[in-house]
């Protein structure tokens, strides 16, 4: 079974959902450029949070692997 790489950075957002959206938007893109596109794949997966209207979005970052 293969395994993943660990991640270089993963970020956790919970929140109302509108103001989660936004800022995942926003964090994935500042991280991405960060790291640089060539090295990096980005990762995002929202789920419902606890309470109602709130969500839970995931970043998650790896190194991309040498083709």
């Amino acid at each position: 079974m293969p395994t993943r790489p660990r991640p270089l950075i993963a970020v956790r957002l919970i929140g109302p959902t509108a103001t989660v959206k936004s800022h995942a938007v926003t964090i994935a893109a500042q991280l991405v450029a960060h790291f640089g596109r060539e090295r990096v794949t980005c990762r995002t997966s929202t789920r419902p949070a606890g309470y109602s209207g709130e969500s839970r979005t995931y970043i998650t970052l790896t190194r991309k692997e040498p083709r």
